[in-house]
């Protein structure tokens, strides 16, 4: 019967500093008095870091301060020697204690100014310097592996900003427009318009002019083609960060594009959290809905009021020519017709599927279908309602019906 090897492997979980100060000492690298140094700075540094953060007269506080200080010296020599104990055992010897115990600091205060996300934060504060340090020193304390990660987190949400705000300015944007604004949404936005050749920054209706202009020259490859020239003038540090979020469009934004089976105003809808788009009001609303339901604005004449979308669906349903407002002789006419012929509310469904705005589709389906729809049917086809009164009635309160 084979015997299997079994090798047990030692884990040192004990702090840098400790290893490179035995590493040193074992291999008198490290001097008696460096050594007797290094206690007194150790024992005087404690008491300076539990002042700062609390109180120097408790033991608490100053086992704390200790374990504080020894991991700032811990994380500014790794981080400066990572594995070449020789090394970071050489400076022990060369500098002092707090001179160690500073450089983490200032790794940590470094880190601490560099940009947390990648978003536009208007000057806004986020975690206090103290309240970092008190943190990752002591609650949660930043190995130097996790340190460097964040460390290269935060260098990207940096350059991304950085990037973003040559692109917005290159789009004519205000930085003041962009608060709260990711800065890959400028990006992003930036790249498909030298794509599609458009002006300044887009508008609603702009862009849904500019998605639909390469939803068109898609249409025969399935591709977004990017000539090669198309970033020459984007300064060589921006180049990587653009380089990479054009292939984010071309990997989750082109299929979008290229599928001819989703109505615009979808496709927008699900593209609208990617892009940074200009703000113009209530007119640049009015704008992208006429432009992407067009049937819709041709049938309501752009009266978005509740009363003239009743009236215009009622006019479907009814089988007669769809108005935002009725004569009272064309309201009699409506109930004799659907009396005689009833409705037909699949029509509407099928209008307010494919041509109303996709922003408000769902809600005229709920209103149409749970609300008015049930109660007009109810009241217009009371055969018992002979004189048309209680019809009439129910007309005038939810339509726009004209009196003389």
């Amino acid at each position: 019967m084979a015997t299997a090897n079994h090798r047990l492997a030692t884990v040192d979980r004990r702090p840098y500093f400790e290893k490179a100060l035995t590493h040193g000492v074992a291999r008198r690298m490290i001097d008696p008095a460096r050594c007797d140094a290094i206690v007194s700075d150790g024992a005087k540094g404690s008491v300076q870091v539990a002042q700062y953060f609390g109180t120097s007269h408790l033991f608490a506080s100053l086992d704390n301060a200790r374990k504080r200080i020894v991991h700032l010296v811990s994380l500014y020599l790794e981080h400066q020697y990572g594995d070449d104990l020789a090394k970071a055992a050489q400076s022990l010897q060369d500098n002092s204690f707090l001179s160690h115990s500073r450089g983490g600091n200032d790794l940590l205060k470094a880190l601490h100014a560099m940009p947390e996300s990648a978003v536009f934060d208007g000057g806004a504060q986020g975690q206090a310097l103290k309240e970092f340090q008190d943190e990752r020193t002591l609650a949660k304390p930043m190995s130097c592996a996790a340190y460097r990660k964040e460390l290269n987190r935060r260098d990207l949400n940096n350059r991304m900003l950085e990037a973003a705000r040559w692109f917005a300015q290159d789009m004519n944007v205000p930085l003041a427009a962009l608060d709260s604004v990711a800065a890959e949404a400028v990006i992003r936005t930036a790249l498909l318009r030298r794509l599609g050749r458009a002006g300044n920054c887009p508008n609603r209706a702009e862009f849904a002019a500019l998605i639909e202009t390469l939803r068109a020259a898609l249409a025969g490859t399935g591709k977004l083609k990017f000539p090669k020239g198309l970033m020459a003038d984007v300064p060589v540090q921006h180049q990587p960060i653009a380089a990479a979020i054009r292939r984010e469009i071309d990997k989750h934004d082109a299929p979008l594009l290229a599928d001819l089976t989703k109505p615009l105003d979808a496709v927008l809808d699900m593209l609208d959290a990617r892009y940074f788009l200009r703000d113009t009001g209530l007119e640049d609303i009015d704008a992208f809905d006429a432009f992407v339901s067009k049937e819709w604005q041709k049938l309501t004449k752009g009266k978005e009021d509740p009363f003239s979308r009743q009236t215009v669906l009622l006019c479907l349903a009814a089988g007669v020519r769809p108005k935002t407002t009725l004569s009272v002789p064309e309201a009699r006419a409506l109930i004799r017709r659907v009396r005689a012929h009833g409705f037909n509310t699949g029509v509407v469904v099928d209008l307010i599927n494919t041509s109303a705005p996709f922003s408000i589709r769902s809600d005229l389906l709920s209103m149409w279908e749970e609300e008015f729809f049930p109660e007009a049917q109810e009241r217009l086809q009371d055969a018992s309602d002979d004189k048309y009164i209680y019809a009439m009635q129910f007309l005038t309160e939810n339509c726009n019906i004209r009196k003389k």
